[in-house]
């Protein structure tokens, strides 16, 4: 069994049934199944300037126990897909979103010879926030490169 302290803020997003993915420490993935979420938040103080984190227990049980080997406890990583779309999507990086005044979106495309232009774009539901990308519609096409601010 896993137990993930979930930011209680999404408490509403994960339910007992739902599949997740487990990456343990040695890298591989396994998948597993939410078999539930607690009802009772815990707030520990943030570390270093950031503010305090109220979460609530959720556990996972590892569809094939045996994935887990020998471990007793380590840290792994639960991916949770809260939300979906039913066919292919088009997602740009998050940080590729341009905010207008007019509370709208735009992306920069780089074409050829390097030319530059703005495409409005449409935010969508889904959002990975283990990728941060973010679903898109608009006069896009899969393949086009937009323009991401250095870091």
């Amino acid at each position: 069994m896993v137990t993930i302290p979930l930011d209680a803020s999404d408490q509403s997003e994960v339910q007992a049934g739902d599949t997740v993915s487990i990456t343990l420490p040695d890298g591989t993935t396994t998948p597993g199944v939410v078999s539930s979420v607690g009802t009772v938040a815990t707030t520990t103080p943030g570390q270093q300037g950031q503010g305090p984190t109220t979460t609530i227990p959720a556990y996972v049980n590892l569809t094939d126990p045996t994935a887990a080997g020998s471990l007793d406890q380590a840290p792994v990583t639960v991916n949770i897909t809260t939300g979906s779309s039913p066919g292919p999507v088009l997602a740009v990086p998050v940080t590729a979103l341009v905010a207008q005044s007019s509370g709208t979106y735009v992306v920069e495309v780089v074409g050829p010879g390097n030319t530059r232009r703005w495409i409005p774009v449409q935010v969508g539901p889904v959002f990975d926030d283990t990728d941060g990308l973010v679903q898109v519609t608009g006069k896009l096409t899969p393949g086009q490169q937009v323009v991401v601010p250095a870091s």
